[in-house]
């Protein structure tokens, strides 16, 4: 279990303001929930010390959608709320005041399933029922359309550096568009005919069987040790085959150069990723480097915490689960008496939100410390100024499995330094490949990285020092 949390996770506040099932939810910082639901309804809540979440009846419930709320999200700045619909609407709202600022309209009319923003703010995703996904700018122009994907599209999501987008739809393909214009434009890979003529920047099918449901990016990106032009993202994705499956994805930072790249290939191909079929191009590739027999049964929602230390998941089986990097189960939470829907993850990692069919929404405390009566938004303990601290540690600190700051720093045959209880473990699990690239490992021997060690301890120290600091004040 990670640092931050304590021995038990505890159902803190159970919230009962929609009528009929819960659809989606989203956290901004800790203290302000936002909730939307197939009564057509968005709701505000806000934290107050005493009360736990409360709803701001000074605007709350906003009304505009003509039939069920499938999406909500707040913009990277937390000015503006956006809502989608099966009405196929998308709407902007002020989320100061719950005054509805913009419509848009979906192409042709289509029931919109899932909606995003970019991390910079630059852009929004919207996905509907026919496969199609619009990328809208920040003057809600209409900038692109993608027409990928044959069956609904219900998840879409920007990776951390807000350049590559994912979309995944109920046919179990995903997709990943560069939507910086100069650089994608200079390699696409052109689908057989039989696919369909589409162009993309790198493609998974069979992803899942019987449909993509929901994923999510880590906000944590690392770079390739042996080529710096190659950025790793990952992504975590889950389905109706009852598994989280997690990817790397490796693509160049900028144009193509005339440079080889061991994790990117020179030109448009494709290969086998354990059950699926990678469609590379000479800009981005892909691999399944984890598959994880989950709920049992159709996994509904996954979400990334913050940091990426750990994985949320929903399923049909009425209950929430939490992974570790390995894909060990750390915690069970249940308390729905139907499907859990969705989840949300405030900014620190101490509370989760989780909504059900059973119209209700679950606020979990994963800190075993909280109480209604907390002030969670003025909360100066250690443990979360060290988070805080975290948000600008430096990523070659982290051990690329974990997310976690090194003790032991390690370098692996693949070029990557891990922590040595991590490396280890994932050896130990029977795994033969590299946790980066899914390549096999021509050797398990690890040499320390003494250079690296030395950065981490005075990092710490550092840390030590700034901690001591905020609990003097």
């Amino acid at each position: 279990m990670s640092k931050f949390f304590g021995k038990n996770v505890n159902a803190l506040q159970t919230l009962n303001a929609h009528i009929k099932d819960v659809t989606c939810l989203e956290f901004w910082g800790n203290a302000l929930l936002v909730t939307g639901s197939s009564d057509k309804t968005i709701r505000v809540f806000k934290w107050i010390a005493g009360s736990g979440f409360t709803e701001d009846k000074s605007f709350s419930p906003l009304t505009g959608h003509k039939y069920a709320v499938t999406c909500v999200r707040i913009s990277p700045q937390g000015a503006v709320l956006v809502s989608s619909s099966v009405d196929g609407t998308l709407i902007l709202w002020d989320l100061s005041t719950g005054e509805r600022m913009h419509t848009i309209y979906q192409e042709n009319g289509e029931a919109i399933r899932t909606c995003c923003f970019s991390p910079n703010g630059d852009f929004i995703a919207t996905a509907d029922d026919s496969g199609t996904v619009c990328i809208w700018s920040q003057n809600k122009s209409l900038i692109k359309i993608l027409r990928y994907h044959e069956e609904t599209v219900y998840t879409v999501s920007f990776s951390p550096d807000s350049r590559i987008l994912l979309s995944a739809c109920n046919a179990g393909t995903i997709r990943f568009t560069i939507v910086d214009n100069e650089t994608a434009s200079e390699s696409k890979f052109h689908r057989h005919k039989s696919l369909g003529m589409t162009e993309f920047d790198c493609a998974i099918d069979a992803a899942h069987d019987l449909g993509v449901s929901s994923a999510d990016f880590s906000k944590i990106s690392h770079s390739d040790p042996l080529d710096q032009d190659t950025v790793i993202h990952t992504a975590v994705t889950c389905g109706n085959d009852q598994c989280i499956k997690i990817w790397r994805i490796y693509s160049l930072k900028g144009k193509k150069n005339f440079k080889s790249h061991r994790l990117v290939p020179d030109s448009t191909s494709y290969h086998e990723s354990g059950t699926s079929v990678v469609y590379n191009t000479s800009l981005m590739n892909a691999e399944c480097v984890q598959i994880i027999p989950a709920h049992g049964c159709a996994v509904n929602y996954v979400r990334f915490n913050e940091r990426a230390t750990f994985i949320l998941s929903a399923g049909m089986d009425k209950s929430v689960k939490m992974w570790n990097s390995f894909g060990t189960c750390m915690k069970t939470l249940l308390g729905h008496s139907r499907y859990v829907t969705s989840l949300a993850v405030s900014s620190d990692s101490s509370i989760i939100a989780s909504g059900s069919n059973d119209k209700s929404v679950i606020i979990w405390d994963l800190t075993s410390n909280l109480s209604i009566d907390s002030h969670i938004v003025e909360m100066k303990s250690v443990i979360f100024n060290i988070f805080q601290t975290e948000n600008n540690i430096p990523l070659e600190l982290l051990c690329p499995i974990t997310n976690e700051i090194m003790n032991s720093p390690v370098i692996a045959d693949d070029g990557f330094t891990y922590e040595k209880s991590a490396i280890s473990e994932w050896f130990d699990r029977g795994k033969n490949a590299s946790p980066m690239t899914n390549e096999e490992l021509q050797t398990k021997d690890l040499m320390e990285n003494t250079d690296l060690k030395y950065k981490i301890e005075e990092f710490l120290k550092k840390m030590d020092f700034d901690a001591f600091d905020c609990n003097a004040d």
